[in-house]
């Protein structure tokens, strides 16, 4: 994003929330948490803050996460499930390349979470244990968008020696949203 966006997004800050006087000192920093990003999304995600009822305007990791959150779209746990059930159906038992592909081209957090849950040897669970599977399967699905979250949110800090921030997938996803936006 350029600074010239940049003034572009303030201004949109300053007419969506005129009461809220946002300080220079914030402005450069926010600018500083953003600049690697299109100018375009940054301002699409201050008007989305704007239009979900935001009382003031978002911060820099406001915006990030408003970012991550419009370009991952995770689907609800109901949703996800109904795409478990429909890949088992198209490839269960005996396909379980396709029925993981089938997932992560629709959802990478179901994908994810159907991998941690191990489908291969839950498949053929009967309809009563639907509830108890489902439930299992919500569990693990919630952890894996929490962990998503925090990984966009996390991403591209250093780890500084920490060792919540020194592995895993925040490590690759920070990667992965380091390379998208130097690609760019």
């Amino acid at each position: 994003m350029t600074r010239g966006e940049w003034i572009t997004v303030v201004q949109r800050m300053d007419m969506n929330w005129p009461h809220a006087k946002i300080p220079e000192a914030s402005i450069a920093k926010w600018f500083d948490d953003l600049h690697r990003l299109p100018g375009e999304q940054v301002l699409v995600a201050v008007e989305a803050s704007y239009r979900d009822g935001s009382a003031f305007p978002p911060n820099g990791a406001q915006i990030l996460a408003k970012i991550a959150a419009l370009d991952r779209h995770d689907p609800d746990h109901g949703r996800a499930w109904e795409l478990v059930n429909k890949a088992l159906w198209a490839h269960a038992p005996y396909d379980w390349t396709a029925f993981y592909a089938q997932l992560a081209e629709e959802s990478p957090a179901t994908a994810e979470a159907a991998r941690r849950y191990g489908f291969e040897s839950q498949s053929g669970y009967l309809k009563s244990e639907e509830g108890t599977v489902r439930a299992q399967f919500r569990e693990i699905y919630k952890a894996v968008c929490d962990e998503r979250r925090r990984d966009d949110a996390y991403a591209g800090l250093p780890s500084a020696g920490l060792r919540g921030l020194d592995s895993g997938p925040r490590k690759l996803a920070a990667g992965a949203m380091l390379k998208k936006l130097e690609s760019r």
